[in-house]
């Protein structure tokens, strides 16, 4: 997980806050995004048995 600063509703940077030394209010903690795999369709395949074809299939992008 990525750590960046935190941020209030108008875009500022928070504080950390000194009452609460167990707390780093100063940064979040996020979640990575996930990238969409997108299809590729039967015009765009390359040939079968070239190394682009089976790189796909290695990927799980397209089945045999």
């Amino acid at each position: 997980m990525a750590r960046t600063r935190a941020r209030t509703e108008t875009g500022h940077f928070k504080a950390d806050d000194p009452s609460t030394p167990d707390v780093n209010e100063a940064f979040v903690e996020e979640k990575p995004v996930k990238k969409a795999v997108k299809k590729a369709s039967a015009q765009n395949l390359p040939p079968k048995g070239s190394s682009d074809y089976k790189r796909l299939v290695l990927l799980g992008e397209i089945k045999e």
